[in-house]
């Protein structure tokens, strides 16, 4: 990574009142990827969406789960007042292959909450150590605060951001969201797994593909590229400050990049909209390093 690419990214960041991570590489290609921080272990919010969408689609490849099967779902299932059924006044009943859809596009934490308990027990652990996330930790409904991961001690700006969150109110309300971790090279990782790795069928591929491209937010990743000739296939996390997305970026003609962002911003708030646009300005900054250097 050369010393002005680095130097453009602190300056988007800086711009923005924020610090952050990040990490691209084309899709297959881990080896030839660039970022700054990417082993940083930070929170990835709902980032961890994509790991339980990972869960899923192993889970009917092995017969485990029928994503046809009904499930009835409502506010009282989980964080109220969150996107999607957190603002239903009345239950409603999809299937759970459209609940996983739910949990992606709208990032409906009640639909992760519910498909969580569905999921056998370890399949989501199978999928960090068969995606070989060795640094990331999903946190599973229910955990008991002697069963949640020890707070890192190295003095990081990312290790900072997990023990903010920590103090937060609703910290025990969604547990899944404040405390699961990963870096943005291994988040780069899952994606690439699921594009490529042999552990899934090709039915379920396109299945999570085409989730991931169904996301209905575009204030991040998508912001910093051109309105046509890109698709991307991508899932945001917001919790407090920190607000990232990984994605896999895809240039019409061109082989996909897979790129994760990750910004720890200076205050807290809904809407931060310096810190989402640098989060699509720095995704652009390394995609077209990767492709330029092809």
């Amino acid at each position: 990574m050369t010393r002005s690419l680095r130097a453009r990214i602190g300056t988007e960041l800086v711009a923005a009142g924020c610090d952050g991570w990040c990490w691209a590489h084309p899709v297959g290609e881990e080896a030839a990827g660039v970022g700054v921080g990417a082993d940083s272990q930070t929170s990835i919010s709902s980032m961890y969406k994509v790991h339980l969408l990972a869960a899923f689609c192993l889970a009917v490849d092995r017969g485990l789960l029928n994503p046809l099967d009904a499930v009835t779902l409502s506010a009282d299932d989980g964080p109220v007042g969150t996107p999607g059924v957190g603002l239903f006044a009345d239950p409603v009943t999809m299937s759970l292959r459209d609940l996983v859809r739910q949990m992606v596009v709208l990032s409906d934490s009640i639909a992760a909450r519910v498909l969580q308990r569905r999921l056998p027990p370890g399949l989501v652990g199978e999928v960090v150590s068969l995606a070989n996330l060795e640094d990331t930790t999903i946190v599973a409904p229910g955990t008991t605060e002697s069963e949640l991961p020890a707070l890192p001690e190295d003095g990081s700006a990312a290790s900072e951001a997990i023990r903010l969150l920590v103090s937060y109110p609703r910290v025990r309300q969604d547990p899944a969201a404040y405390r699961s971790v990963s870096t943005p090279r291994q988040l780069c990782r899952l994606l690439d797994w699921i594009w490529t790795g042999p552990d899934l069928t090709g039915v379920s591929r396109a299945f999570a593909r085409t989730v991931l491209g169904q996301q209905v937010w575009g204030h991040r990743i998508p912001s910093g590229f051109p309105a046509g000739g890109v698709r991307f296939h991508g899932k945001t996390g917001t919790i407090g400050p920190v607000r990232g997305e990984v994605s896999v970026v895809a240039v019409d003609e061109e082989a996909p990049i897979v790129v994760t962002v990750i910004t720890r911003s200076a205050r807290s708030g809904p809407n931060l909209a310096a810190a989402d646009a640098a989060i699509g300005r720095i995704a652009r900054l390394l995609v077209n390093e990767l492709r330029m250097s092809r």
